[in-house]
């Protein structure tokens, strides 16, 4: 299936390591231009390389947290012409139950889960809406729709994202597509990083942890990031016109809600 996106621009934070370089691997597989962000300058050149294989790429040493680096990423992408797509992958926040965290953990995590993705919108979101043509889609995760205990602060704060995908799907209509995903086991430096806290938790090794959580979800793996990939870029396409506003599952069947 040709998506249709020969030629266009996409910007992908998080864009040099985990899920965030797989979404940018299917878009430019896809024949789109990509332009990768994130804090580690180092990482971003590296991946840029490694990413250069199947297309275009750019790289802008970007931290969602600090709004003056959002705008500058911004003013790069309308210097190649302003993006087509925009996706939004991110880190998670701290690990640890609910009486380690201190007020400004709470705070912190806002300003990451929720506040980058506004920071975002309100630049990219008129841009694209005054060109005629967008696709926007957030990696988040199926925290939205199912508490994990040991993660307070994304059970807790990602649930904002859920709303505002709502409010922006209906603000940028309807030029613009704005959809989520909700990966569930990836075996990405994040999800490493759960393992290992549950695994000291529970006196497991990190071998046991990962066949145990493996065990957890239904089809009885982890996903692979391109798995997701290639569904964000089919989301970020016109050969998903008329979905604007889901909030999309990508787990297995991990989770047990209905969605």
């Amino acid at each position: 299936m040709d998506l249709g996106l020969s030629g266009r621009l996409a910007v992908v934070t998080g864009g040099s390591s985990g899920l965030g370089k797989a979404a940018a691997a299917s878009l430019l597989r896809e024949g789109a231009e990509v332009l990768i962000a994130s804090r580690n300058e180092d990482r971003l050149r590296r991946a840029a390389e490694e990413l250069s294989i199947h297309g275009t790429v750019h790289y802008h040493r970007t931290n969602l947290t600090d709004p003056r680096d959002v705008e500058s990423l911004f003013r790069r992408s309308e210097e190649m012409g302003g993006a087509d797509i925009l996706v939004i992958s991110y880190g998670g926040p701290r690990i640890a139950k609910l009486p380690e965290l201190r007020d400004e953990d709470w705070y912190d995590a806002f300003d990451l889960l929720v506040m980058s993705v506004v920071r975002m919108a309100r630049l990219f979101g008129p841009s694209m809406k005054g060109r005629g043509w967008g696709g926007v889609v957030l990696i988040t995760s199926v925290a939205i729709r199912e508490v994990n205990m040991n993660i307070p602060l994304s059970s807790s704060v990602r649930l904002s994202l859920a709303g505002l995908v709502k409010v922006l799907s209906r603000e940028l209509a309807p030029e613009v597509n704005v959809n989520a995903v909700l990966p569930g086991h990836f075996m990405t430096e994040r999800q490493l990083e759960l393992l290992r806290s549950r695994a000291r938790e529970r006196g497991l090794t990190l071998q046991e942890m990962e066949e145990e959580a493996a065990r957890e979800v239904p089809l009885g793996r982890f996903g692979r990031p391109e798995e997701l990939g290639d569904l964000v870029a089919f989301l970020a396409s016109e050969r998903a016109s008329y979905m604007t506003g889901s909030l999309i599952p990508v787990d297995g069947g991990l989770l047990r809600c209905i969605p």
